[in-house]
């Protein structure tokens, strides 16, 4: 597993300084198997979770030990199915370029003759 952004993931602006003191240890990048970030992520939680508590403060659920696990640890979904197109669709695509215009170049009047506008007062 790497987490480029790993240590900015457990901060908090209101952390005691012992909790402090553990996130400064802590890496900017992790970089190691999913057994060891999971024990990472109990222990630091764990210690979110006894800031808060002596702060008498709320703990979000992003700073909860399920959130962060689900976060790096859930099921990975991978598409891989590969789409085909139909047979010559690709050619038609290459050979007929859009149209590029604008709408402020084209005179509506001279396109569209039958057009009739009154004027309003």
């Amino acid at each position: 597993m790497i987490e480029v952004n790993f240590k900015a993931e457990f901060e908090m602006a209101k952390g005691s300084d012992e909790y402090n003191k553990l996130i400064k240890k802590l890496p900017e990048v992790f970089v190691g198997k999913e057994e060891r970030l999971s024990n990472l992520i109990k222990i630091l939680c764990m210690a979110a979770k006894k800031c808060m508590k002596d702060k008498k403060m709320h703990m979000g659920p992003w700073r909860k030990q399920k959130y962060m696990e689900a976060k790096w640890l859930g099921p990975c979904e991978r598409n891989t199915s590969i789409t085909s197109l139909p047979i010559g669709y690709a050619e038609r695509i290459i050979t007929k370029p859009k149209s590029r215009a604008s709408m402020l170049t084209i005179d509506l009047l001279e396109k569209l003759p039958t057009l009739h506008c009154t004027t309003v007062k």
